[in-house]
């Protein structure tokens, strides 16, 4: 399932903006190697990859709700969490019996959690911070 970059998808900060097109362009890498039917040799190199993107996009995001004193950080932070627990497990499996591990299954997650997150999670964020903006020091 290829996710298309829409304007939809840009929160107007020009960083973050950025690392969503990585995972963008990272699930439809991932998806082009399903549909080529060479996936299987790549699931683990893309998990590897998800796993510590992720975890540097999320510190970001983090970081810039913490700055803005955004009300909801907790609950964005657990959301975060869940994904991040999700890709260790799926790795683990993998490790363990990788028939466990569908790559169409794993393609069609990441780009449903990806574009649900973004147009959930990330926008409430920024649209808070467009009625509150940050003060710059």
């Amino acid at each position: 399932m290829l996710i298309r970059w829409e304007e939809k998808f840009a929160t107007g900060n020009a960083l973050v903006d950025a690392q969503h097109r990585t995972l963008f362009d990272a699930v439809n890498a991932f998806d082009t190697a399903v549909q080529s039917g060479v996936a299987a040799s790549q699931i683990s190199k893309l998990l590897q990859f998800l796993d510590e993107y992720s975890q540097e996009h999320f510190a970001c995001e983090e970081f810039l709700m913490l700055r803005a004193e955004f009300p909801r950080l907790p609950l964005h932070q657990q959301e975060h969490a869940s994904l991040v627990s999700r890709v260790k497990f799926l790795k683990e499996l993998r490790e363990t019996d990788s028939s466990m591990v569908p790559v169409h299954g794993v393609a069609s997650f990441l780009a449903n959690w990806l574009e649900n997150h973004i147009l959930r999670w990330d926008m409430e964020f920024f649209d808070y911070i467009r009625d509150y903006p940050i003060d710059e020091p």
